[in-house]
């Protein structure tokens, strides 16, 4: 495998360059919710630690999560000399009752919270209560940007993963495996449909289990904790 190889480059060389072929150039698509998945699945710190400038809200407005994970949501409690504190993430209706001031679950500067709305028509947006304002009660968002359709990973190395978008370069041989694997299982489909070829679906079909037991190995190291896991 190459030094700091592309990831066109590592799939290439687990699977050959035939990867390429997958009808319709879906390829790149399969990249990009390999990419994805493991986003979803590692644990949110990692993508915290290493996660873009935060979004800033600094009026009564919303900010739009359309195609991004929320990491972590803070407001400010005060115009000068202000802590930043963490906010709570509620459901839309835990969300009214914190706005009612004569509720007992009025949030306050010292108690912020969130929630996603669709103020949007459909597309979700984020509102923290307290409000906040440009003197100083700014709030900030932390968020990792999913891959889309117009997104192209195939020329990300090692060093680009980490430093266009945004992920911990430990995660570049996760997303290959994964990767191969979807890649692999279109590519099966496609010959069986169009050829039914049964010993070439039977070959692609040992080499997915074995890419599949790779990639549960290496994934497993930055999954969160599952629940009753015992740890």
């Amino acid at each position: 495998m190459a030094v700091n190889a592309t990831i066109a480059n590592r799939i290439t060389d687990l699977i050959g360059s035939e990867y390429s072929t997958v009808p319709s150039n879906s390829y790149k698509d399969l990249i990009n919710a390999a990419f994805n998945e493991i986003a979803d699945s590692i644990k949110p710190e990692l993508l915290l630690k290493y996660s873009r400038t935060p979004g800033a809200l600094t009026e009564a407005s919303t900010w739009l999560v359309e195609d991004r994970k929320i990491l972590k949501v803070t407001r400010v409690d005060a115009n000068s000399s202000g802590v930043e504190r963490e906010c709570e993430l509620l459901d839309t209706v835990g969300f009214s009752k914190a706005k009612d001031a004569t509720s007992l679950h009025y949030a306050t500067a010292y108690s912020p919270v969130y929630t996603f709305d669709d103020v949007n028509d459909g597309a979700a947006s984020l509102s923290i209560f307290p409000v906040c304002n440009a003197s100083g009660q700014t709030g900030r968002i932390w968020y990792f940007a999913y891959a889309l359709g117009t997104t192209d990973l195939t020329t990300v190395t090692t060093a680009t993963l980490n430093t266009a978008y945004y992920m911990p370069s430990e995660l570049m041989h996760s997303i290959v495996l994964r990767s191969c694997i979807s890649i692999l299982q279109a590519y099966m489909s496609n010959q069986i449909q169009d050829e039914e070829d049964s010993e070439i679906a039977g070959l692609l079909q040992a080499q997915i289990q074995g890419l599949q037991q790779d990639y549960q190995q290496e994934v497993s190291r930055f999954m969160a904790e599952q629940p009753g896991s015992g740890e």
